[in-house]
């Protein structure tokens, strides 16, 4: 409700900005130097009458700001009791006008469960777990689906800490969802946790690998290359890039 009421209270309160005139336009020069034509002038008026009949409630709630607008700047430009009790008096209707849409909007939502967006992305603690657990699932199903289309290439170094610390992280990712490794090495070091380790031939520089470690999935029989990890992260940071970039291969593997 009180989010409700604030974003009333910015929409009642946005400036329409009005179309800069010719008169405004300093850059052109002195304004009595230019001829203007009579149905340049004409024109604007026109548009403008025919929006406000057109959108009338536009009309309404633009007129209604300027109002607001006007009165705030007399208050501050010539403070007296008078000017500010009346610039006080539009804020607490404006204040009582968005507390009632606030109102109305709520009830709209109860009698319309399907308007309440909540029931797709639960806020509650418990219905949010909940929500949040399938999600993870869904995910982890998708992931495990892609394993007979892509294989991940691991660049390492050897004597790189960074490399050390996150290659058991891939090595429980690779096993949780049954994804091939390549362990791919500068200088053709084997690596203690993958057993498929080769020399680059090229590779990395083609991926545009600079720094280590740097983990891409592959799709073999298409191409599709994927940035999966550049330097360490986590494995939910792994998932969350996978789904994100290949989720459409998942629904064909299906």
């Amino acid at each position: 409700m009180k989010t409700m009421v604030m974003f009333m209270a910015l929409l009642f309160s946005a400036i329409y900005a009005e179309e800069k005139t010719f008169y405004d336009d300093h850059a052109r020069g002195w304004h009595w130097y230019e001829k203007i034509e009579e149905e340049e002038k004409e024109k604007p008026v026109k548009e403008e009458a025919q929006n406000a009949n057109k959108y009338p409630a536009t009309a309404e709630l633009k007129e209604y700001q300027a109002q607001i607008e006007e009165a705030k700047a007399l208050a501050v430009m010539h403070p007296s009791p008078k000017n500010i009790f009346n610039y006080q008096r539009l804020q607490y209707e404006m204040t009582e006008k968005s507390g009632l849409f606030a109102e109305i909007w709520m009830q709209n939502i109860y009698k319309n469960p399907e308007l309440d967006y909540t029931q797709q992305s639960p806020v509650s603690q418990n219905a949010r777990h909940i929500y949040l657990v399938e999600k993870q699932k869904q995910a982890e199903e998708k992931i495990k689906k892609l394993a007979d289309k892509y294989g991940l290439f691991f660049f390492f170094k050897n004597n790189c800490p960074y490399c050390e610390a996150f290659a058991p992280i891939l090595k429980r990712f690779s096993e949780k969802y049954g994804w091939e490794v390549l362990a791919v090495s500068e200088y053709g070091e084997k690596h203690t946790l993958f057993r498929r380790s080769v020399q680059d031939n090229g590779l990395a520089e083609t991926w545009g690998v600079n720094t280590y470690p740097s983990v891409f999935a592959i799709n073999p029989q298409t191409g599709h290359v994927i940035p999966v990890a550049v330097g360490m992260i986590s494995i939910q940071e792994m998932e969350e890039r996978i789904v994100s970039l290949i989720a459409d291969e998942a629904e064909d593997a299906a």
